[in-house]
């Protein structure tokens, strides 16, 4: 099967979600029966993030996509991105959503993002013959929250786990606790920073690191921070490598990881395949991919959380084998092959519809 794998301004965007774009295509490359043509939108590089969003949804999806997709002689379109044509393109669309974070909670988003999600990202979810998930929480999600959109049409295709997380010797540092997130409402790194106090007032001698860039709506969060009795042992990292990521799971005692709402949620996984336990939320999907691996506590409860650190780092070898074997059986491969059935599906039912 010949599909196209649509790109646009997956080069700008250093998330998860981009990172998952191009992990899948690479398994998807490694099939023999799926050939990827990647398109994107040759001015999608422009480095204003407006001038890059009109070209995209005023030129590039509803005029010359259609073209770009004939010219490249495919019988389907995989945008595995939340970006996605509203207009028929000549053949079957197959859009990768991740979660409904913008229709259940636009308040945590900007309000540019929330209004494409309402506005075009919705029309163009119920237009796509298949739409791809990475779990249940964000299939039945979608179902309550976009009107019209059928779960039949909607498949289950949870995300692999890079090879390169494993675990591994990190640069020498002082004992730390870790936690992953842009700073933004949603990651909730306000509840980490006060488990975090409640530890260090108990007595527990390890630093924290909170790993991520600057995001929306973080004034309070970075105030907070400053105002913290324990902000000498607060380290604000920014923005980090693939590289740094590694070094940092690898040598984190423990991470926390108290968000609001995933989708899927990459950072508890990557943790537990670099041999690092986790603690994660009740919210989301989150206890349904780390499953029994990590201790899931309610994103509200910072003394819940503390106490399930510290539970973690008195049995920290038996929650890093847990973390081990669950990890594991997440694999890129798996992706692919449910994403490929997903398009033999969108192929399937357009004959059926044209019969």
């Amino acid at each position: 099967m010949r599909v196209a794998y649509e790109q646009t301004g997956l080069e700008l965007d250093a998330t998860g979600s981009a990172r998952a774009a191009r992990d899948l295509g690479a398994a998807l490359d490694a099939r023999g029966d799926v050939e990827l043509v990647r398109l994107r939108h040759p001015r999608g590089r422009l480095k204003h993030r407006v001038a890059r969003g009109l070209e995209r949804e005023l030129t590039w999806f509803p005029l010359r996509l259609r073209d770009a997709v004939a010219r490249a002689g495919v019988e389907l379109l995989h945008c595995p991105m939340p970006l996605a044509p509203v207009v028929p393109v000549g053949v079957p669309v197959v859009v990768t959503i991740n979660d409904a974070i913008p229709w259940d909670h636009p308040e945590w988003l900007t309000r540019e993002n929330a209004l494409h999600a309402r506005l075009v990202l919705a029309p163009a979810l119920r237009r796509a013959e298949r739409v791809v998930v990475p779990s249940a929480h964000t299939r039945e999600r979608l179902v309550a929250a976009v009107r019209g959109l059928d779960q039949e049409r909607i498949d289950v295709t949870p995300y692999g786990i890079g090879a390169q997380f494993t675990p591994g010797a990190a640069p020498e540092r002082d004992p730390f606790l870790l936690a992953v997130g842009t700073l933004q409402p949603r990651k909730n790194l306000e509840t980490a920073l006060r488990a975090f106090e409640r530890l260090v007032a108990d007595g527990l001698e390890h630093r924290l690191a909170i790993a991520g860039g600057r995001g929306w709506r973080d004034a309070s969060l970075l105030a907070r921070i400053e105002a913290s009795p324990a902000r000498s042992r607060i380290d604000l990292t920014g923005h980090v490598s693939e590289a740094g990521l590694l070094d940092l799971y690898r040598g984190a005692a423990c991470l926390l990881y108290p968000s609001r709402a995933e989708g899927f949620g990459f950072p508890p996984l990557e943790a537990m395949a670099c041999g690092t336990p986790a603690v994660v939320s009740t919210a989301g999907s989150l206890p349904e991919v780390a499953g029994d691996a990590a201790p899931a506590v309610d994103p509200d409860d910072a003394p819940g959380l503390a106490e399930a650190v510290a539970s973690v780092l008195r049995d920290r070898d038996a929650w890093r084998e847990r973390g081990l074997a669950r990890a594991a059986t997440f694999s890129w491969a798996r992706c692919a092959e449910l994403t490929a059935a997903a398009y033999r599906e969108a192929s399937a039912r357009t004959r059926r519809i044209a019969s």
